[in-house]
């Protein structure tokens, strides 16, 4: 049996439970209480806690049956690939697998700003009272106040330079990405087939908290009922059994909408990522620069080593999107590729 911790509010964490649910794979699920105080790190509360055991500072940590402990979703998913064959998540023509990764990573490295910069602008005080009783189960009026300004005032610090920039151009971004959803739901609930991939669980991770933090959850309710009621139908998909779509009818007008949309803040974020990653520590990285550039860098090999013909079929939707030439190795580049697939 898998144990999987995760945090009240952490989209990584109900990424990893939707995965565990769609494989049918034995799991159990706990937010260990007392884990998050609200001004340190997670576990500095509790000694005990199994977030400390683990050795990790984010959320989930999943402690597998023979006792180890694993952090980073995307090795997990594929890891999984390996023990439990059935039900993959892997398409079968590696460039439309490719697709999938991609639009996974785009959504794990860009899809938290947005949310992370509305959660802790304007829904600071709710969103942190919320994860502060997630944390901590009952707390009196005084103790989830103290414990909830001390919490928001931690995240809000994380922000930075970011919380500086035009509250219109974040807005603009998340719409988008909305509207393109929104336009992918009118023709298919899933984007390679009948059956999910990487690539809907790396949505629905990001979308599980816009749509519940108050602002955010208020835009896609009033602008994108299907991505709404969509992020609810994909929290468990173990009762779904499907196919997947033939290569070429998986290169759709709508999922280049989806790709564009997160594409200039996703390439922004990568050449940031580039710039301030230490570079000399960047294969342990769990979140960061450091783990944003591991993981664009894989992406790229996974694209040189497709075949040409794979690598064809799917170039000319990449340059619709505006990806192609971003995903292709500079100078120096390819010796610093770390594999992030355990398999």
């Amino acid at each position: 049996m898998f144990q999987i911790y995760g945090g009240p509010a952490s989209p990584y964490s109900l990424k990893m439970r939707a995965v565990f649910r769609y494989r049918r794979i034995p799991h159990t699920w706990q937010v260990p209480q007392g884990g998050f105080s609200g001004t340190g790190s997670i576990g500095d509360q509790a000694s005990d806690s199994p977030l400390k055991a683990a050795g990790k500072n984010v959320v989930p940590v999943i402690h597998y049956p023979d006792g180890s402990w694993k952090a980073d979703s995307t090795p997990i998913m594929f890891e999984l690939e390996s023990l439990y064959p059935e039900r993959s998540l892997v398409h079968p023509h590696p460039g439309i697998a490719f697709l999938a990764h991609l639009v996974e990573d785009m959504a794990d490295e860009y899809l938290p700003f947005p949310m992370f910069y509305f959660r802790w602008t304007d829904d600071a005080a709710w969103c942190g009272r919320r994860q502060m009783v997630g944390w901590n189960g009952a707390l009196d009026d005084s103790e989830l106040e103290e414990r909830a300004a001390a919490f928001s005032a931690r995240q809000q610090a994380q922000l930075g330079a970011a919380a500086s920039l035009p509250r219109e151009q974040v807005l603009d971004n998340y719409e988008r990405v909305l509207a393109a959803l929104e336009n992918q739901l009118k023709r298919s609930f899933f984007l390679f087939g009948s059956r999910p991939s990487f690539a809907e669980f790396g949505l629905f991770g990001q979308l599980s908290q816009y749509a519940v933090d108050p602002f955010v959850a208020g835009l896609m309710k009033q602008k994108a009922v299907r991505v709404y009621q969509w992020t609810h139908f994909l929290d468990d998909l173990s009762g779904i059994e499907g196919e997947w779509a033939d290569a070429a009818d998986c290169l759709t007008e709508e999922l280049i909408g989806v790709l564009e949309s997160m594409a200039p803040g996703y390439l922004m974020m990568m050449v940031m990522a580039r710039q301030n990653a230490d570079m000399s520590h960047y294969t342990e990285a769990l979140n960061g620069p450091g783990y944003r550039v591991k993981c664009l860098l894989a992406l790229k090999q996974e694209l040189a080593d497709l075949t040409a013909a794979e690598r064809e079929l799917i170039k000319p939707l990449l340059e619709a999107a505006g990806l192609w030439d971003a995903l292709q190795f500079e100078a120096g580049e390819q010796g610093l590729v770390v594999d992030i697939n355990p398999a």
